[in-house]
């Protein structure tokens, strides 16, 4: 069956529909959630005894005082799965905060340290970097007083550090381990009073863990954005088309965060790595169009996007029926990170085709036959 070629007529009319998804999309972006790599928390998997209902977990979960937690419950080779997502309790969060900031405090008082003996070491006046070092003393001691409160109250019980500043580092490193399995062991034990499970694992995010995984991939798709503009701009040397090529790359990016965010599903490292496979594709499209009307249509720029499309249409559609079997299995192993990756990278293919033959497209025509038009060609 022959695809009609839509750039006949006022195909200029063709990119309002990519401009009113991408702005529904964007009222669903801010509905996205993160997930449990970005917010930090708790994450426990049990394999049940018996088969229990998400309700069932729920408001056994609750009961265990656990109000704001994500339930999901699956099977999996016979076995009755639950996953619990619970968000780290204020005293995790504060304790993980001082104790970050006592590290690099510390760090910082033994290079003072350092630096006043070598100073004596040659005579030179070290009162400026003995007061310095006075400072820190005094913070990392207001730092233990904090460590001992947050720590008693994970544990349940009083703890005790030393008042040596230069021998506490070991014994606060011990303490904080310390808290962290209490900290999970009591999770565990309310959860085992409420939910019958054979075995269970338990996974803890940190919030400095989850500040440094935003930063990472805040400063990939950074890095992705501008070496694709580059790119883009050192093989084309033309603005416009540029600037249409990262449109279409953008707009696919925006649909399927708009997508993410009206099916409720979270913002993961795994849909992270679906929007940048996104981006990958986007521009294999985007810049298989652009070449064919740069490159062979300067007089059909119509008929070339028109013959680009058919290409491009197949390599998405494709594309979609290897993503469609990853969801169909994602669905029969109720694996979620399968259904997840394949209904993101599925949502953004659709919008690839939108985005690049409805707006990346319409761009380059219209560019195009504006100048070829100044140039004097008479364009079919």
């Amino acid at each position: 069956m022959e695809l009609p070629n839509i750039y006949k007529g006022d195909y200029l009319k063709l990119a309002a529909l990519p401009v009113l998804l991408a702005l529904i999309s964007i009222f669903f972006i801010f509905q996205v959630q993160p997930g449990l790599e970005f917010k930090g928390g708790a994450q426990i998997t049990l394999e049940m005894k018996n088969a229990m209902t998400e309700a069932q977990v729920k408001t056994a979960v609750v009961n265990a005082g656990f109000s704001d937690a994500s339930i999901r419950t699956y099977d999996l080779g016979g076995s009755h799965i639950t996953e619990i997502e619970i968000a780290n309790s204020d005293d995790v969060v504060k304790l993980e905060s001082v104790y970050k900031d006592f590290l690099d405090t510390y760090d910082k008082y033994s290079k003072k340290q350092y630096e006043i003996l070598v100073l004596k070491g040659s005579n030179a006046s070290t009162t400026v970097q003995e007061n310095d070092a006075a400072q820190m003393r005094q913070h990392l001691l207001d730092l233990r007083v904090q460590i001992i409160q947050y720590a008693s109250a994970i544990e349940g019980r009083p703890v005790v550090l030393s008042t040596d500043v230069d021998a506490l580092k070991p014994e606060v490193q011990s303490l904080f381990m310390g808290a962290t399995f209490a900290y999970r062991d009591k999770i565990i034990s309310k959860i085992s009073h409420e939910i019958p499970y054979n075995s269970f694992s338990f996974k803890l995010v940190n919030p400095s863990l989850s500040e440094v995984f935003v930063g990472k991939i805040w400063g990939v798709v950074l890095a992705a954005a501008v070496l694709c503009a580059l790119a883009v701009l050192i093989m084309f040397r033309d603005f416009i088309p540029s600037v249409a090529v990262l449109a279409g790359a953008t707009f696919d990016v925006i649909f399927a965060l708009g997508f993410m965010g009206l099916m409720g599903i979270p913002l993961t490292l795994a849909a992270v790595a679906s929007l940048l496979m996104l981006v990958g594709f986007s521009l294999d499209t985007d810049i298989l169009l652009t070449v064919r009307i740069l490159k062979r249509g300067l007089r059909d720029p119509r008929n070339s996007a028109y013959e680009a499309m058919k290409t491009g249409a197949t390599m998405s559609f494709t594309a979609m029926l290897a993503f469609g079997a990853l969801f169909a299995v994602g669905q029969l192993t109720n694996i979620a990170i399968y259904q997840d990756i394949s209904s993101i990278v599925l949502a953004g293919l659709v919008g690839d085709l939108i985005g690049t033959w409805m707006l990346n497209a319409v761009m380059m025509i219209h560019h195009v036959e504006k100048g070829v038009n100044r140039a004097g060609i008479v364009v079919r």
